[in-house]
């Protein structure tokens, strides 16, 4: 299997993944799916009629880099080597379309030189004349990976029944620390505010600083999760931010209402924006990880922002 950033996947189960992608995105461009061939492979997994064709590849294992460039550079190779091979059977599916873009698709390359590669080999087909009735004069070859298909990310997930997640890393101590230097005037009503979490406790100071700190930490990753599903997953994020900002509305009139200690009061929203949270059936699109790391950021910023606050004497 190889991970990415938004899944795992074999050859198997790209190829799959890849179908679903392709019909999504290539609909309006008439995408057909190049089903399994009773006279074997041609080296197309689909095309469209705009002269767009796809293969798709994905090693069943992890590989180091060099290895890895290897293994795509002679994909690419000996798919593109197909073309010659069943040219006449490919003409009969095409019709009058020529290809223009032949693109390799893949779940994650880390080698430029397989750009460098797919342009070296669109230089050569060009040059090939029995290619010219089944090539566009400006035929090319490109390498895509998962990134080019983050809008259809959440209705592929949702057709194989897989959850988005996000893998964000735990903000380190010097993180911490350096944020408290930066806003060290949010520090100091963070430290007011979570001093009242734990009056009367015989360790308070102790519980406070523990917390305030918690608190910063969840509140970086929040940000760091927020801007990965900004650039990744848009209209997910623009669900979040609705359901997070109706629950906001209403933190200042149940502060001044509630008869809950404060521990309570925290308790009760963070199940509140979990309840929001399911019945927008995120439950089913999310992970639980990914879905914690929201409600946990939710809290964070409205304490850091001061929506959140406590009354003196609750």
């Amino acid at each position: 299997m190889i991970k990415t950033r938004f899944g795992q996947y074999n050859g198997d189960s790209w190829e799959e993944t890849c179908q679903l992608f392709l019909k999504k995105k290539y609909h309006s461009q008439d995408y057909q799916e190049m089903v399994a061939h009773s006279q074997g492979d041609l080296g197309i997994e689909g095309f469209t009629r705009t002269g767009l064709v796809f293969q798709c590849y994905c090693p069943d294992e992890e590989y180091e880099s060099k290895k890895l460039y290897e293994l795509q550079r002679d994909k690419i190779t000996t798919d593109l080597g197909k073309l010659s091979k069943n040219k006449k059977e490919l003409i009969k599916y095409f019709g009058d379309v020529k290809i223009k873009k032949w693109i390799f698709l893949t779940p994650i390359y880390r080698n430029k030189e397989l750009i460098s590669h797919c342009q070296q080999k669109a230089i050569e087909f060009k040059k090939i004349s029995e290619m010219k009735d089944l090539l566009d004069d400006e035929f090319d070859v490109l390498v895509q990976d998962e990134g080019f298909f983050v809008e259809e990310m959440l209705y592929v997930k949702a057709v194989l029944e897989e959850k988005i997640d996000i893998n964000v890393a735990t903000p380190t101590v010097e993180e911490v620390i350096d944020w408290k230097q930066c806003e060290a005037e949010s520090v100091q009503i963070l430290f007011r505010k979570i001093s009242k979490l734990f009056h009367g406790n015989s360790n308070a100071e102790v519980y406070t600083n523990k917390y305030v700190d918690i608190i910063i930490r969840n509140f970086i990753k929040g940000q760091n999760v927020f801007d990965e599903l900004r650039d990744n997953h848009p209209a997910l994020l623009e669900k979040l931010v609705r359901i997070k900002s109706g629950i906001e509305s209403h933190i200042e009139q149940e502060l001044l209402l509630t008869t809950l200690q404060p521990k309570e009061f925290i308790q009760g929203i963070q199940s509140k924006y979990k309840s929001a949270l399911e019945s927008e059936a995120f439950g089913r699109m999310i992970s639980y990880v990914l879905q914690e790391d929201v409600v946990k950021e939710a809290e964070a910023d409205w304490l850091v922002r001061c929506p959140l606050d406590f009354i003196e004497g609750v």
